[in-house]
């Protein structure tokens, strides 16, 4: 049976993303609990390799800078706050593509 993005195994609702964002501070190595129905869940993979995370990081935040700073020649406060915001939507992004790609499994004790 294929389940959605984000559903529980056993009774088949959606995991809230409150229970989902803990991956996004502890890593994806940590279990969680289903809000419906208890059962401990784990993620069978990564839903987004690290290496494209770090890749992701370089591109929503030092090229935005370097374009900034050298191609349109502002200054050195205006580019960063340029590339700050650039980043931070970079990084909203990618919350919702990970949240997008999580798929659970049950915990067998």
């Amino acid at each position: 049976m294929n389940l959605k993005s984000r559903e529980c195994p056993n009774c088949h609702r959606l995991v809230s993303i409150k229970t989902c964002s803990t991956y996004f501070l502890h890593g994806t190595s940590r279990s969680v609990h289903c809000n419906h129905c208890d059962t401990e869940l784990m993620l069978p993979k990564e839903p987004i390799p690290f290496k494209w995370c770090v890749f992701a990081g370089f591109v929503c935040g030092v090229v935005p800078a370097e374009y900034f700073l050298y191609i349109r020649q502002l200054g050195l406060s205006k580019s960063l706050l340029y590339a700050t915001l650039i980043g931070l939507l970079g990084l909203v992004v990618c919350m919702i593509l990970i949240l997008n790609k999580i798929y659970f499994k049950k915990v067998l004790n």
